[in-house]
């Protein structure tokens, strides 16, 4: 019996059955995979193309505004600086809110337009602070210099005075607030500057103004000063003698002859010199005109060599009786002994109201005086105007 093998073709192997089992598996996966694949390609081009925190820009934000910081803005534009320092803090909120975000839904358009503005005040507010630095540079150096020239001309028109204790004072405080503002100009702190400087100001104008009404009242004087100059003067001319005026305020002693100035010489005087001598003890050099009633020397002094006067003469003892009975003075005696003497050179005012001149000028002195020579003793012979011009 004869088998015919083509009927064969109508019942599969086994090979060929596991075949056709598996080919829809494999396409399934194919396809998984292109998915996969497109997936993450998308996510990644997704990320690519997402906008990135402009960290960059943040930095360099804090670096502007740390810079007008140390550029003092806090203090010459604290407006404009704030502003900055707010639109920053902002721009750090808006950040963190977007970063919260899924990456490709963030947008950062805020955070970069807050930095903008940021920046904007920052560098304004540097700017500002430049420009206002300069500016006020250049006029707190004008007012250095004012205060300076009103600190010398009080150090050489009446540092030297016996003032009362508040001009003084004043004075001293203004030199010392002078000085700080000299120093903190010289570092740049034009602030401290400022205040110092309107301070030392304010205290210079008081000491010089109250000098110059002390000076006024005194100086009220001047016409009876000159008149006794005159006549001392005269005195000489016409007797052909020596006479001796004393210039209490310029610290000089002249000596006449004929009427002609031969010789000046520089005196020192009590602490108290401004105003004539009141009481013993005051330490004032008195006014007024007087004449030497003895030449002492050797033991007769311990000043080497001194020329007594005749003080207290008649006007000092009635204005001293007068201002005791009105209770201006104290009742301390009118004092007496008063000389020009040697042993000055000291520099200072230090007498117990004599005049002092050195030893070498009193020995120049001494030939061309004796007993009965004129001693007139003014406070000035210059007007309070030529001394200081106001």
């Amino acid at each position: 019996m004869k088998i015919k093998v083509n009927n064969l073709k109508s019942y599969p192997t086994s090979h060929y059955g596991k075949t056709t089992a598996r080919s829809p598996m494999k396409k399934i996966l194919f396809i998984l995979l292109i998915l996969l694949f497109l997936t993450i390609s998308t996510f990644a081009t997704l990320y690519y193309l997402a906008p990135k925190p402009p960290l960059s820009i943040l930095e360099q934000l804090h670096r502007t505004i740390a810079t007008a910081k140390e550029q003092e803005a806090e203090k010459y534009a604290p407006g404009l600086i704030k502003e900055a320092e707010i639109f920053f803090e902002g721009a750090k909120e808006a950040l963190q809110k977007e970063n919260e975000k899924t990456f490709f839904l963030r947008d950062y358009n805020t955070v970069i337009q807050l930095v903008e503005s940021a920046t904007a005040k920052a560098t304004e507010a540097t700017k500002k602070v430049t420009e206002d630095k300069q500016s006020l540079s250049e006029s707190l150096q004008k007012k250095l210099i004012v205060v300076s020239h009103k600190i010398d001309h009080f150090d050489e028109t009446y540092a030297h005075l016996p003032l009362n204790k508040k001009a003084r004072k004043d004075f001293t405080n203004a030199k010392l607030k002078y000085l700080e503002s000299k120093k903190a100009y010289e570092r740049k702190a034009y602030l401290l500057v400022g205040n110092n400087l309107d301070e030392a100001n304010k205290l210079i104008s008081k000491s010089v103004d109250a000098a110059h009404d002390h000076l006024s009242s005194y100086f009220n004087d001047l016409p009876l000063w000159k008149r006794w100059h005159q006549e001392t003067v005269e005195w000489s001319r016409k007797n052909g003698g020596t006479a001796i005026v004393v210039d209490k305020f310029a610290h000089m002693c002249y000596v006449y002859k004929g009427g002609k100035e031969i010789k000046r010489f520089n005196a020192e005087l009590g602490p108290n010199w401004i105003g004539t001598k009141k009481y013993r003890g005051d330490k004032a050099t008195p006014e007024g005109k007087y004449h030497v009633t003895k030449k002492k020397a050797g033991s007769q002094t311990i000043y080497y060599k001194a020329l007594l006067i005749n003080y207290p003469n008649e006007e000092d003892k009635i204005r001293y009786n007068k201002n005791v009975r009105n209770g201006s003075i104290p009742k301390r005696g009118i004092g007496n002994l008063i000389e020009l003497h040697g042993g000055g050179g000291k520099g200072i005012n230090w007498t117990e109201g004599c005049v002092a001149l050195t030893n070498e000028d009193i020995d120049k002195l001494w030939n061309y005086v004796s007993t009965g020579t004129p001693i007139t003793i003014v406070g000035s012979l210059r007007s309070l105007h030529e001394i200081n011009g106001r």
